[in-house]
């Protein structure tokens, strides 16, 4: 697996390039926005590690530029520790988000949750309207023919519900799937990734996907074929 690390601090960026090495994964170290993006391009990388406050180009213009292009797992590491600037980092399109200062299996443990899960996933499931059918492995929706670009987590929940199509799913179920369980990951977090999602949804499709079930959660609504 290829990761890029996005780090302005020498220190910091070492310690995760030389964590990452040993645990077999290819690191791309860049110290700047406009490095990492080069790196980006250039290589196949399936995970993004960013800082926010960084020289000349800021964190989140980089996480914006990215989501122009692919749909990759990005976690923000960071020093901004309100819950305001953790959720807008999700808004932004970051997947995940970890406050520095931060312990090497904080970072581990959220790899390889992510790309265990993601190995997981291995078939394409529809709703029998015939109009929705989600796309395990290509991070998409596809409704009425038109591909929806799912980020990482996106995919991850998107998922979740079409494995519980038509059951209410709890902010707590979702956190569980996505984190299991870690501290410090608020509710509000699976609040942001779902309208994240509808406001993707809604550009092509004007009924209810996926309905607020209000005191419970959330749930996808229709039924699958097969």
């Amino acid at each position: 697996m290829n990761i890029l690390v996005l780090e302005d601090n020498k220190e910091i960026n070492n310690i995760l390039t030389e964590l990452l090495l040993k645990k077999g994964y290819t690191v791309f170290p860049s110290f700047n926005a406009f490095d990492a993006l080069q790196d980006f391009k250039n290589n196949s990388i399936d995970c993004i590690l960013t800082d926010l406050m960084l020289p000349i180009k800021s964190g989140e213009e980089f996480i914006t530029e990215v989501r122009k292009t692919s749909n990759v797992h990005i976690i923000i590491i960071s020093a901004k520790v309100s819950l305001e600037e953790k959720l807008e980092g999700l808004r932004i399109g970051a997947d995940d988000y970890l406050i520095k200062p931060f312990s090497s299996e904080e970072v581990l443990i959220k790899l390889e949750n992510y790309f265990n899960k993601k190995r997981s996933l291995d078939s394409v499931k529809s709703l029998n309207n015939g109009e929705v059918k989600f796309e395990v492995g290509k991070n998409k929706l596809v409704i009425n023919s038109i591909d929806i670009e799912l980020t990482s987590v996106e995919y991850l929940m998107v998922n979740l519900l079409f494995e519980e199509v038509n059951k209410v799913l709890t902010r707590e179920q979702f956190l569980d799937y996505l984190y299991n369980n870690e501290l410090y990951v608020y509710d509000r977090v699976v609040d942001t990734h779902i309208k994240n999602i509808r406001q993707k949804v809604k550009k092509v499709y004007d009924k209810t996907l996926i309905k607020t079930v209000y005191g419970l959660g959330y749930m996808l609504v229709g039924d699958l074929d097969g």
